[in-house]
């Protein structure tokens, strides 16, 4: 198999739809879904080929060999199943939500573009087709946010092109400084040891632009803004699934083909996991709209995968990588669940939200089964994954790490419930159209198979772990125990499900218990004052209003939410402080200049006499 025909397929439907005349009404949603069954059959084909690679010379500048080498193997393998399947289902789902909404003719062909990219990324076999890829990626991801409402969209745009942008710079100063230390480009061909200064340097370089397209602290603060104001579908494909499986694989192949990690550089990992997981967490939990609260919510979830790849050991990766994949199916299950709530009433206000199940029963199904997953519930998806984290960090002798992990978790399941009821249980708001549907047959073709997904990648997860994880770590570590416990990985069904039926048996005899009278006390009411009761709604407002109230991590919070703690505003207000100082060394005298030149001339006759 030519494996540039995986390039070539998504190019050519984006090109073809970008000709295609205005008047062809649904041209491009018929094309575009066409090109991505067509690369979903492909990528099904190419799972069980052996692996082949190809080398296309181009030209060549001293030591930097601008040569396009591509590589298929297990872990390229798998990534294009999903990459096609994710893409065929936004693609799908795309045609409901903008059905009565204009959008960009180039949002289709971008799509694909952006498979293209994605495609460069885990076909590359050389650190210069990856940047080639990496950058297309974030180049069509600000002009596909920029398609959303107005000047919001505009500035959510900007700022993720700014941090990407800026995180991608690192990523190209290692990619040019890896021929010139070790005289190849080829990733297949290094395997590099952590320990001195120059190597070092580059897994910093290298690990920043990864964590930065995943959505790890500190360069998380592009999501939630993306998450409000794109295009949903958008969201759903990018920042929820394409952008977390392309940080965690170049992590991957950074931790198990390229480098071999000393202790320092796993702790490093594992504090960015842990930090990341807490506070993302606490953040989601005073989020009010169900956008904005996704996108906390998915850079929860990339503390799960630090974590697993800090703790070192092998079912700690192969639960990180499991997560990677399990998080990028129910996270893309719920965005379409937001999408079809945000068509079907107007608003992503929880506070205007409420008593949907009765009126959405299909998308309150589907979406409580992503919001489990999500929780970490058995017997869906994402328990096992987080399940092999623990394991992953009790076999590494960090019980601090697990503590963590299970907290987090308690955190997830919580914020996760605040969706969950603000949406859809307790009273229905006056102010909801009267009329509320379930959306269309296909958009719930489009949630079912993710949901579908959640529950057997829950029951049967020994097939996704064997079949997709274990070859890519038994075969591709670097510096790892090769020995692959699965067994240990797995929780034990008897002692979990007798765990599980007594949290419900006590939960509904407190629940019980709480249905008994009592004596109440009221306020007493004089001189005239009349004393009503009414019925009193409660909202997203007044969960975990507590935490809100708390004096430090409250304050910590809101300042947060406001953009405090942002790291591109810190950055910007530095470089407005770095514009103002310029500015008063540059007073227009040029008696001044000629003093800066002779300076600058004498510290370069220095260097040159020194060095």
């Amino acid at each position: 198999m030519n494996l540039l025909n995986f390039l070539y397929l998504p190019l050519i439907t984006g090109l073809i739809c970008l000709i295609l005349p205005r008047r062809m009404k649904y041209g491009q949603e018929i094309i575009g879904t066409i090109g991505s069954a067509l690369f979903f059959i492909l990528a099904v084909q190419a799972y069980r080929l052996p692996e082949q690679t190809s080398r296309i010379p181009w030209f060549r500048i001293g030591l930097l060999d601008f040569a396009l080498d591509f590589r298929l193997y297990h872990f390229s393998q798998f990534l294009l199943l999903f990459l096609a399947l994710f893409t065929l289902l936004n693609v799908l789902y795309s045609a409901y939500y903008f059905r009565d909404k204009s959008i960009s003719r180039l949002y289709v062909p971008f799509v694909q573009f952006t498979l293209a990219g994605a495609v460069l990324i885990v076909l590359a076999d050389n650190f210069f087709v990856l940047l080639l890829g990496w950058e297309l990626v974030t180049l069509l991801l600000f002009f596909l946010i920029a398609m959303g409402n107005g000047k919001p969209a505009a500035m959510s745009a900007g700022k993720a092109f700014a941090i990407l942008g800026f995180t991608d710079v690192a990523l190209l100063f290692a990619v040019v400084a890896i021929p010139l230390l070790y005289d190849t480009w080829r990733i297949s061909e290094l395997r590099l040891i952590v320990g001195d200064a120059p190597t070092t340097i580059i897994f910093l370089l290298l690990f920043t632009a990864a964590i930065a397209k995943a959505g790890a602290m500190p360069f998380h603060s592009w999501i939630p803004p993306t998450a409000q104001d794109a295009p949903l579908p958008v969201v759903a494909l990018l920042p929820a699934a394409l952008d977390k499986l392309l940080g965690i694989y170049l992590l991957a192949r950074l931790t198990l083909d390229i480098f071999v990690l000393n202790q320092t550089m796993l702790l490093v990992m594992l504090i960015i996991g842990a930090v990341t997981l807490i506070f993302a967490n606490f953040m989601a939990l005073i989020q009010k709209d169900l956008r904005k609260f996704l996108g906390f919510a998915t850079v929860t979830q990339v503390g799960f995968m630090l974590i697993g790849f800090g703790s070192g050991t092998v079912v700690g990766i192969l639960g990180g990588l499991f997560h990677m994949l399990n998080h990028a199916i129910y996270k893309t299950l719920l965005f379409f669940g937001v999408g079809v709530v945000e068509k079907e009433t107007g608003t992503t206000d929880m506070d205007k939200l409420g008593g949907l199940a009765k009126t959405m029963p299909i998308t309150f199904g589907l979406m409580t089964i992503g919001v489990l997953a999500a929780s970490g519930i058995p017997p869906f998806n994402a328990f096992v994954s987080k399940w092999m984290i623990y394991q992953g960090t009790l076999e590494a002798g960090k019980p601090v790490f697990l503590i963590i992990a299970m907290f987090g978790s308690a955190l997830t399941l919580a914020t996760f419930l605040k969706m969950w009821f603000a949406g859809f249980l307790g009273t229905k708001p006056t102010r909801l159209p009267k009329t509320i549907g379930d959306g269309s047959v296909l958009s719930q073709i489009t949630m079912f198979i993710p949901a579908a997904l959640c529950i057997v990648f829950g029951i049967f997860a020994q097939y996704p772990i064997n079949e997709y994880f274990a070859p890519i770590v038994g075969k591709n570590i670097a510096g790892i125990p090769h020995t692959i416990n699965i067994g240990t990985a797995f929780y034990n069904p008897t002692l979990a499900t007798v765990l599980l039926l007594l949290g419900l048996f006590l939960g509904g005899l407190t629940f019980a218990i709480s249905r008994f009278p009592v004596r109440e006390s009221k306020s007493l009411f004089i001189g005239g004052e009349k004393f009503t009761i009414g019925n009193h709604r409660y909202g997203a407002s007044e969960m975990y209003e507590s935490i809100n109230r708390m004096d430090l991590i409250g304050t910590a919070l809101r300042e947060s939410n406001k953009g405090m703690l942002d790291i591109y505003n810190l950055s910007s207000d530095l470089g407005l402080i770095l514009v103002k100082v310029l500015k008063k060394l540059h007073d227009g005298v040029l008696s001044t200049y000629l003093a800066w030149c002779v300076i600058g001339l004498g510290i370069l006759c220095f260097i040159f006499l020194v060095f």
